[in-house]
């Protein structure tokens, strides 16, 4: 089993840009590619951002199903507003990548019109 701590890989305490989740978006992605667990430990953590979640977390749905998600990776140290911020993540990275045909449809439809 693998474990992360976040607030290794973030300043102060908060992870505020997507350009901070990258690398540890990278660790579990290697992790999981091993069929390792993997466990972010956000102890000490003051503040995180969708932004940064979606890079961290969300992106991992393009990828993964919601079982092998569920069963592979755990999280552990959070407070109510982070397990609320996940929570938003991961059902709007579900929502979006089991329909993201559709949704790139829709967004050049309405950009360029009808082609």
């Amino acid at each position: 089993m693998a474990t992360i701590k976040i607030n290794d890989h973030i300043t102060l305490n908060q992870g505020i840009t997507s350009e901070e989740g990258e690398p540890i978006y990278k660790l579990i992605v290697d992790s999981l590619s091993k069929n390792e667990d993997v466990t972010l430990d956000f102890k000490d953590v003051t503040f995180l951002t969708t932004a940064f979640l979606n890079v961290v977390i969300g992106t991992l749905y393009k990828d993964y199903t919601s079982e092998q998600l569920q069963s592979k990776l755990h999280v552990q140290n959070i407070n109510d507003e982070t397990a609320a911020r996940i929570k938003k993540v991961t059902t709007n990275a579900k929502a979006f990548y089991e329909n993201e045909a559709k949704f790139n449809e829709a967004v050049d439809s309405s950009i360029y019109g009808n082609m």
